[in-house]
């Protein structure tokens, strides 16, 4: 008789704005925190990984078929959320005793749209570990009520209930390193995260987890609930070591909020890497650092553990735009710290956004006009979408019918929607937008800057990637 132990994870395929782009598939290590967590605690879990790996629907319900699962749980971000719901109606019209738990930015911030919609019975609100092993156990043990499980969505009787909030997990290296045999790294795309890679034995991982700022167009704040908290120094380097000696690891990407913000946890990092001898390896922060919690020392120590590459998420050029973002940075901050990181040799990249409520032409010009006059090695400008979660989306989700909204329409940010958030006319905006990029290639130093940072990271094995990569970045936004 099949165990009722099982359970299965599953990241859908992506949204078709980013299909096909595979800077943008890794590792799902949020998938491989729960599955270690519950297999500690019991259970059998497996990982179905739909945007790396295509399986027929058919093949999927038969696996589900075979393995009983107590629950299917299936994790989105937004970029995810349309394919999300086509599989969940799916699964529930093939198989009728499913048990269909979301979780992830999007369903937490909309619990009661995405339960109807995607008609699933719970929903997982935030941080997930504890409270899926939870209503594992409730699930399990046959109950049917499930009020007393903190940080849930549930249906009953035709109504959407909300549980209270579950506590944050305050010490989190109490949790188990990802179950990286689920998701083994080295089976996912070479080239993650942009244009540029010191080696293609590439891993992502956190140090900690949330973000204290309230940046008006991100979601983390309201996840997080404003809160960020670092695992030890030593729990963070073992799973380096990990990854180096159990998968070949040769490149590690940091995607914490804010990597840099405790400067005694960034410097003892460094410290313990020269200390081990993995400074060996190299290390990129491309989720976004705030500049101003750099200074020389810190950069220096970076330096000296192995750390070539950050990005350094600016997002405009105004400071009247930055103030209304609530970015709370200083441009000139910015450009302080770039000059020191330029100099001690770090590649550089810069988000920038376009298209903010109360965005001008002056602004948009000024903010193209920034990104061209520092020493980046290469920038990115998005196309302001209102992600769940954020409190541009407040304000915007008031105006709209989200009753069978297109979501892939807020993750294709080369694309500037009707419902453009700013009062400038959505044709110049477009103009902007390829105007910003050309403006990139056009400077004189762009292409030689790209080709020295190509040429100081060539191996054979992925000289072509690297070539048509940077190519492509730059080329397709001409035509948008």
């Amino acid at each position: 008789m099949q165990s009722r132990k099982n359970v299965i994870l599953i990241r859908p395929e992506m949204g078709k704005a980013l299909k096909g782009n595979t800077n943008q598939v890794n590792p799902p290590i949020g998938l491989g925190y729960l599955a270690a967590y519950l297999d500690r605690a019991g259970y059998h879990v497996d990982i179905l990984d739909l945007a790396n790996r295509q399986i027929s629907m058919d093949t999927l319900v038969a696996f589900i078929k075979r393995r009983a699962p107590i629950l299917v749980g299936i994790s989105a971000l937004t970029a995810y959320y349309m394919r999300m719901k086509e599989l969940c109606l799916a699964l529930r019209a093939a198989l009728d005793d499913i048990v269909l738990v979301l979780g992830g930015v999007h369903p937490s911030s909309l619990p009661d749209h995405a339960i109807r919609e995607c008609d699933a019975d719970f929903i997982v609100i935030g941080e997930g570990e504890q409270t899926l092993l939870e209503l594992a156990r409730a699930i399990e043990s046959g109950t049917r009520d499930f009020s007393r499980i903190k940080g849930i969505a549930y249906r009953q009787d035709g109504s959407v209930k909300t549980t209270e909030p579950r506590d944050l997990i305050d010490d989190i290296d109490s949790l188990p390193m990802p179950a990286w045999h689920k998701i083994n790294p080295n089976t996912y795309p070479k080239n993650p995260h942009g244009v540029l890679l010191k080696h293609v034995e590439v891993a992502p991982i956190v140090t900690s987890r949330g973000c204290p700022f309230t940046c008006m167009y991100c979601a983390s704040c309201q996840f997080w609930r404003q809160r960020i908290r670092f695992r030890s120094v030593k729990s963070v380097v073992d799973e380096i070591q990990y990854l180096h000696d159990e998968f070949g690891i040769r490149e590690i990407h940091f995607w914490d909020d804010n990597i840099t913000l405790r400067r005694d946890h960034i410097i003892a990092l460094c410290k313990e890497l020269i200390k081990r001898g993995l400074n060996k390896m190299a290390f990129s922060a491309p989720n976004g650092v705030r500049v101003d919690t750099l200074d020389k020392t810190m950069l220096r120590w970076m330096k000296a553990a192995g750390f070539y590459s950050m990005t350094f998420a600016v997002e405009s050029g105004s400071a009247r735009i930055l103030r209304e973002m609530k970015k709370k940075i200083d441009l000139v901050k910015i450009l302080e710290n770039t000059v020191i990181a330029h100099e001690l040799g770090f590649m550089i990249n810069s988000f920038f956004i376009i298209g903010f409520p109360g965005d001008t032409e002056e602004s948009i010009t000024r903010t193209i006009q920034y990104a061209v006059s520092i020493p980046f090695t290469y920038s990115v400008f998005f196309h302001l979408k209102p992600l769940p979660g954020s409190d541009i989306f407040t304000s915007w989700s008031s105006k709209v019918n989200l009753q069978d909204f297109n979501w892939d329409r807020l993750t294709d940010y080369m694309h500037v929607s009707q419902e453009a958030l700013c009062k400038l006319p959505v044709a110049y905006l477009v103009k902007m937008y390829k105007r910003a990029y050309t403006a990139k290639i056009l400077r004189i130093k762009t292409f030689p800057v790209m080709a020295f940072w190509s040429l100081r990271f060539f191996h054979f094995a992925q000289l072509r990637l690297k070539i048509s990569n940077m190519i492509a970045y730059y080329l397709k936004f001409l035509f948008v």
